[in-house]
C-alpha cells in the first residue's frame, strides 16, 4: 500500500500498527527555565509586534520558530538542525519544517537519522499539523530502520508550541502546550529535547 492510498489518519496508524495516546510524556514541571536571550527577545518582540493579517505560515517558520530552535541547537551542537530538508520513502517525498539528526561522524554535512521532527501548523490548525507530524514520524521511524529510536516531533503556530513523541508503536502527544507568553519555559522545554536527541544518538552509536 502506498502513502498515497490513505485516506485519513486513522488508516494510516491502523497499517502501521500505531495508536495515539495524550499523555504527558515530559514532566513540564521540572523542566528548567531558560532566560531567553536580550537579543532574541527583541527580535521576537519586534516581529510579534509587526505581523500582519496576511503573514501566515512562513512567517511565523522563518521569524518565530527558527530562532528559538536554533537557540536550542546552540545549547546542543552535537546535534544538526536541518531546515527544510527533503525525506523520501518509497512514493512519498515529504518535506519537514526542520530536522534534528546527529552529526556525522566523518564531519561531512550527511544527513542523518532523524531524532525530531518539527512541522508548522497549516491555517493556525493544529489537527492538520500533527496530521502532517504522523505522516513524518512514520517515514523517519522507517528511514532508521529501528522501532526502538524514539523520535520527537514538535508542531507550532508560532505563537504556540505541541509536543509529541513516536515511540515504537506509540505516538504521545502532550496535552498541554506552551506558548511565548512563557518563553523561559519553552526554551528550556526545547532545550530539554534537543539534549535527549543527543542522548539517543549516543545510546545507539550514532555519532
Amino acid at each position: 500500500m502506498k502513502f498515497s492510498d490513505f485516506k485519513n489518519n486513522a488508516e494510516l496508524l491502523t497499517y502501521f500498527g500505531l495508536q495515539v495516546q495524550k499523555e504527558k510524556f515530559i514532566d513540564l514541571k521540572t523542566i528548567q527555565e531558560l532566560p531567553i536571550p536580550a537579543h532574541l527577545e527583541a527580535d521576537l518582540s519586534f516581529v510579534l509586534s509587526n505581523r500582519g493579517d496576511t503573514d501566515m505560515e512562513a512567517y511565523a517558520c522563518e521569524f518565530l520558530i527558527s530562532p528559538l530552535l536554533k537557540e536550542a541547537w546552540k545549547r546542543n551542537p552535537r546535534a544538526k538542525l536541518y531546515s527544510h530538508p527533503q525525506i523520501k520513502y518509497e512514493d512519498l517525498i515529504l518535506v519537514p519544517d526542520y530536522v534534528v539528526a546527529p552529526k556525522n561522524k566523518t564531519g561531512e554535512d550527511v544527513f542523518g537519522k532523524p531524532l525530531l521532527i518539527t512541522v508548522e501548523a497549516k491555517h493556525d490548525d493544529y489537527d492538520l499539523g500533527w496530521s502532517d507530524a504522523y505522516k513524518q514520524l512514520i517515514v523517519a521511524q522507517l528511514l532508521n530502520k529501528n522501532p526502538e529510536i524514539p523520535i520527537y516531533g514538535l508542531v507550532s503556530i508560532g505563537k504556540g508550541w505541541e509536543f509529541g513523541k513516536l515511540d515504537g508503536k506509540i505516538i504521545y502527544r502532550h496535552p498541554i502546550g506552551v506558548g511565548l507568553d512563557n518563553a523561559n519555559k519553552l526554551l528550556g522545554i526545547l532545550d530539554f529535547i534537543f539534549a535527549d536527541c543527543v542522548k539517543t544518538a549516543e545510546k545507539f552509536d550514532m555519532f
